[in-house]
């Protein structure tokens, strides 16, 4: 069982970084953050899922080449079957023999295997606890420094809503709590968590496009994507490709919901990236960082390749129909 998960697991990390390395190859050729974004994504959903092949690592199948003889049964061929081989004209394939350097390979991974093991469950429940823990902590904070926002800013969303055709609206909160505004789901409502410090030093025109771009988060339904983030963190924590791959899906993210908000509500691109600006500014020395459930307005760390495609006016371009249905044919191919 120890193999098979080893084996499972560096099959899908060889898989995982193919299609990292042509999602980045993806972002920089093509340069359209929608086509990148499904493409990180696939390597998420490919870790989590079952190998479609299996790459042959040495050590892992070494031990099941030689079948091991049972107590008591002698090595010697058998004659009578050598005799009806010999009358068949078929040929018995002998097993590969394991050179000096195999079997001592072989050896250190028998060694090494329960360690190994110990020490990724181990990293994986330490990562699941912490990450809880915060989720709990933060969630209690949530609730003990949160409110319903008021009336203005309730209308405010359902208009922001009506126009980005977002079918529900969900929960508007104000927060006391000195954080960057995001969204927050662990069960049950969807909630959009707006510090009270930006009502108190930015003007309506300013908070209500960083509702907007909140609002376009719950829209791509990216607060399930945070879960399959979590998950796949927690289960290949040892495999940098998965920390890569979270920093570029939630920069091809932001790209992608600052790009609904400019083709859905068509803002004036100075103001909106004006309130982008405000916001980080004066959420610069947050009081409490948000465990990584929370989809906030400055995740992935681009803050200047935002603003320069904000101000230059150039609406993304979403994926077409005819993109969508290659790109699940392609998925089709990779998944079992």
């Amino acid at each position: 069982m120890n193999d098979y998960l080893f084996q499972a697991a560096i099959s899908n990390a060889c898989t995982a970084l193919v299609l990292a390395l042509l999602a980045l190859v993806a972002g920089a050729l093509v340069r359209r953050p929608h086509l990148s974004y499904l493409l990180w994504l696939l390597v998420f959903v490919k870790l989590v899922t079952p190998p479609l092949f299996q790459i042959p690592v040495p050590g892992l199948v070494a031990d099941s080449a030689v079948p091991a003889s049972r107590p008591g049964e002698s090595s010697s061929p058998q004659p009578l079957a050598d005799y009806e081989l010999a009358l068949s004209g078929s040929h018995r394939s002998e097993p590969p023999l394991l050179t000096e350097s195999g079997r001592s390979f072989q050896e250190l991974w028998l060694q090494a295997k329960p360690l190994l093991t110990g020490l990724w469950i181990l990293g994986s429940g330490l990562v699941m606890g912490w990450s809880l823990f915060r989720v709990i902590r933060f969630n209690w904070l949530l609730r003990t420094s949160s409110r319903p926002a008021p009336a203005t800013m309730q209308a405010a969303a359902q208009r922001l809503a009506s126009r980005m055709e977002l079918e529900w609206l969900p929960e508007i909160w104000l927060t006391s709590a000195r954080i960057s505004p995001l969204v927050w789901w662990v069960g049950g409502k969807v909630q959009v968590v707006i510090p009270q410090v930006l009502l108190d030093e930015l003007d309506e025109d300013c908070w209500q496009w960083v509702l907007a771009h909140e609002l376009a988060h719950v829209r791509r339904r990216d607060y399930l994507v945070r879960w399959l983030e979590w998950f796949a963190v927690a289960c290949f924590w040892w495999n940098p490709v998965v920390w890569w791959a979270q920093r570029n899906l939630r920069a091809s993210e932001e790209l992608c919901c600052d790009g609904m908000v400019l083709s859905r509500l068509k803002p004036n691109c100075h103001r909106y990236a004006d309130a982008i600006l405000k916001t980080l500014e004066t959420l610069v020395c947050p009081s409490f960082r948000p465990p990584a459930m929370a989809s906030e307005i400055n995740s992935g760390g681009i803050l200047e390749r935002r603003v320069v495609m904000i101000m230059s006016g150039n609406v993304l371009k979403e994926n077409s129909r005819l993109l969508k249905t290659c790109l699940l044919g392609f998925a089709l191919c990779v998944f079992p």
